[in-house]
């Protein structure tokens, strides 16, 4: 145990992804509290964690609210600029902590007093600025708003750089992560897996394939239903987003294959499939695949971002290259008998909450940063 204070800053609770779950999770192993600028209204946070928003009044309601809760899945410039120039001045009861566990990258701007202790989780350095940015150019069509965009870009660079000096400690949640921030930042970081929680489990192999996630379209479920149109293999999609209408409309007359948008009981979904698809683009982590390997599902994931490190060819799972025609021939080679459920989940142990804890609470409560990585 430690005397140490600390306190998780998590920068906004637009809803509950993986970076609002990591707080949270973070908030029960370290008995701390969350400071956040808000929550959005409608989000359910669990009763036994405490989370103080720091300015819930102007993101959730009035005029200010009207414009900031405008977000365009992160394409609204006027929410971060926002919520980023919020939090270089917090709340003054966040001077009161010895540490400040801090959970998402417009955290970092918390200017900190000279005596605390930054440790900062960033989930990624932002992807709009460094490796997604020429693909979401590409997205903008006209050249006056190109050239406005791409000064927005600049400028937000240099401030997210000049928010580096406030940081003591970087952690990174995957190998990938920790390569961004060596590249992007020239910094070291930890690894800390986020934690896999759930009744995740296998129970039997019904003959269908699964995916499930946010459906937009960096996760490319699009490809993967693309792919099972012409296979004879039955796939379920679960989730929900805004490509959801274009899922259906692709899968229509394809008895085969079923949208059924969000499920609440995913895990015994998952324990009766056969396999788990995931073609996410470059993804930072991947939580659907930890999950995955926790039920001892062989993973068919996409072979680049952090998916490519969680599939040990025909041990965890298969590769294959995100097209369509690739992950075809990846399910027609595919072999559930190949595949041995119990050896999956033993691959699955360094996502397990006791690792979890282990990791975080080293690397929060160490004053020394560990230089090795591990």
């Amino acid at each position: 145990m430690t005397d140490t204070d600390v306190a998780v800053l998590h920068d906004r609770f637009p809803g509950i992804g993986g970076g609002e779950t990591f707080a949270i999770e973070a908030a029960r192993v370290l008995d701390a509290p969350i400071y956040t600028m808000y929550v959005a209204d409608g989000v359910e946070v669990p009763d036994d964690v405490e989370i103080r928003a720091m300015r819930q009044d102007k993101y959730t309601t009035g005029v200010s609210g009207l414009f900031l809760e405008w977000r365009t899945s992160g394409m609204n410039p006027l929410e971060p600029t926002s919520v980023g120039i919020d939090m270089t001045e917090g709340t003054t009861e966040l001077t009161e902590f010895d540490t400040l566990l801090e959970s998402g990258p417009l955290s970092k701007y918390y200017v900190p007093e000279t005596d605390q202790r930054i440790v900062h989780y960033p989930h990624s350095p932002p992807r709009w600025l460094y490796d997604l940015f020429r693909s979401r150019m590409e997205r903008v069509d006209y050249p006056g708003i190109a050239f406005g965009a791409r000064t927005f870009a600049k400028v937000w660079r240099a401030l997210d750089k000049e928010a580096l000096d406030y940081v003591d400690r970087f952690v990174a949640n995957s190998e990938l992560i920790r390569d961004r921030i060596k590249r992007y930042y020239d910094r070291d970081a930890d690894i800390v897996y986020p934690p896999v929680t759930g009744d995740w489990r296998n129970e039997a192999d019904e003959g269908y394939f699964i995916t499930w996630s946010r459906l937009d379209p960096e996760k490319r479920t699009d490809l993967i239903v693309e792919a099972f149109t012409e296979l004879g293999e039955q796939l379920i999609v679960a989730g929900d987003g805004k490509q959801r209408e274009k899922l259906e409309q692709l899968a229509r007359g394809h008895d085969n294959i079923e949208i059924r948008g969000f499920v609440d009981d995913i895990e015994s979904l998952v324990a009766n499939a056969t396999a788990v698809v995931y073609a996410p683009e470059q993804e930072d982590f991947g939580l659907v695949g930890a999950e995955a390997l926790t039920a001892g599902k062989p993973l068919i994931g996409v072979n680049e971002g952090f998916t490519r490190y969680q599939v040990e060819e025909r041990t965890t799972g298969l590769t294959f290259e995100p097209t369509v025609e690739s992950l075809q021939e990846t399910i027609r080679t595919f072999n559930s008998v190949d595949f041995d459920s119990e050896e999956i989940q033993r691959h699955a142990e360094r996502y397990c909450y006791e690792e979890f804890e282990k990791r975080l609470r080293n690397v929060v409560y160490e004053s020394v940063p560990d230089e090795n990585n591990e």
